[in-house]
C-alpha cells in the first residue's frame, strides 16, 4: 500500500488540459525519488469529494489534496471527524484553486511541479485550526460583506469563460458592497463585551499579515477578529480598495483584535457565513474558538518562517 494518496481535482485549470498519465508520472516521480510511494487519484465533482472522504476514513498516513480552499477545508473536516483534532495523520496541499490562501500561508509554490517537489521533501509540522459553532476552518470565516461575496461567486462562477473563476471573484466583490446590510452584533471576548454595527466581520485563524490575507505564523493559538463599521457607500468603497491594496490595517473604520475565543450574538436567529470561501448558514450565537496544534501538515514555508522568528528574536528570545 502506498504511504501517500494524492487526490487531484481533474477540473482544475492547472491540470485539466494535461494528459492524466503525464500527471500521474510527475506525482509518482516526485515522491519516489525521495523514498515515498504515492497513489494518484484524478476526479472531479462528487467523485473528487468522495475520494477525499474515503482517504480520510481509511487512507494512508499522508493525504495530499489538489484543489482550492473549499476542497482543502472539506478534507480537513473529514480528517478531524475521522481521527480527531491532534491526530498524527498529515495533510498536504497543492494550490489548484482560485485564491489558495491556505496553500500560500503554508509556503507552497504556485506551479504544480515545484509544489510537488516541495511537498515530497517536507517534514510534518503541527498548526492550529479554528472553529465556529463546532465547524472547523483553516483560514477565514466571514459575515456580512464576506458572505455576500461567497454568494455572488456561487452565482457567477464558471460560465465557460476564460479566467471565469477570477471574473466571478471580481463581479461578486463589487456586488457585495451594495448588498451587504448593517449587522447589529454583540461581541464578547475575555476582554469584555461591546456592541458593534458592522457591514463586514472576519475571523482569521491566527493573525493576518500587515499587508494582506496571508498569515506569518500558524501556531499562535489565536483568532483575530476584524470588523468594518460605517454605513456610507464611500466608506465601504474605500475599505474595499484598502483590502485589495493591503492597506486595510490603516483604515480607521476597520478594527482588529486577537483573542482565543469570541462569542457573537445577533437579534437574527441565523446568519450567513463564508467559511474558507464556502457559503453556509448558522444559528446564533456564533462561538469562535482556536484549536491549537490540531493539524499535521506538509508545509515547506513553516520551517523557514520559524527560523526567521528565532533570528529576529535574538539569543535571549522575543521581547515581552
Amino acid at each position: 500500500m502506498a504511504d501517500t494518496v494524492v487526490i487531484l481535482n481533474a477540473h482544475a485549470g492547472t491540470i485539466q488540459d494535461r494528459d492524466p498519465a503525464e500527471i500521474r508520472g510527475i506525482v509518482e516521480h516526485a515522491f519516489s525519488e525521495r523514498g515515498h510511494s504515492a497513489e494518484v487519484i484524478l476526479a472531479e465533482g462528487n467523485a473528487f469529494l468522495q475520494a477525499i472522504d474515503q482517504a480520510a476514513r481509511s487512507g494512508p498516513a499522508t493525504v495530499v489534496v489538489g484543489g482550492g480552499d473549499g476542497s482543502v477545508g472539506h478534507a480537513i473536516r473529514k480528517l478531524v471527524a475521522a481521527d480527531g483534532a491532534g491526530s498524527e495523520r498529515t495533510l498536504g496541499v497543492l494550490p489548484l484553486g482560485t485564491m489558495n490562501l491556505f496553500a500560500k500561508s503554508l509556503g507552497m509554490p504556485a506551479e504544480l511541479d515545484a509544489a510537488l517537489s516541495a511537498l515530497a521533501s517536507s517534514t510534518p509540522s503541527r498548526i492550529d485550526l479554528a472553529s465556529v459553532n463546532g465547524r472547523v476552518f483553516h483560514t477565514l470565516a466571514g459575515l456580512g460583506y464576506f458572505a455576500e461575496v461567497a454568494r455572488g461567486r456561487a452565482q457567477f462562477r464558471g460560465g465557460g469563460l476564460p479566467f471565469g473563476r477570477f471574473i466571478a471573484v471580481a463581479r461578486s466583490s463589487l456586488r457585495a458592497f451594495s448588498r451587504a446590510g448593517i449587522l447589529q452584533l454583540t461581541l464578547e471576548t475575555a476582554g469584555g463585551r461591546r456592541e458593534i454595527e458592522a457591514y463586514a466581520l472576519l475571523a482569521s485563524n491566527n493573525r493576518l499579515s500587515l499587508t494582506g490575507f496571508d498569515r506569518p505564523q500558524l501556531d499562535e493559538g489565536l483568532i483575530e477578529i476584524h470588523f468594518a463599521e460605517g454605513a456610507e457607500w464611500a466608506s465601504r468603497m474605500q475599505a474595499g480598495l484598502d483590502l485589495l491594496a493591503g492597506r486595510w490595517r490603516d483604515n480607521p473604520e476597520i478594527e482588529s483584535l486577537a483573542v482565543r475565543r469570541a462569542t457573537i450574538t445577533s437579534h437574527r436567529p441565523r446568519l450567513w457565513l463564508s467559511i474558507d470561501g464556502e457559503l453556509t448558514r448558522m444559528a446564533t450565537p456564533l462561538i469562535f474558538e482556536s484549536l491549537p496544534g490540531a493539524l499535521s501538515v506538509l508545509a515547506p514555508g513553516i520551517g523557514a518562517a520559524a527560523a526567521a522568528r528565532v533570528v529576529a528574536a535574538g539569543p535571549e528570545g522575543p521581547a515581552p
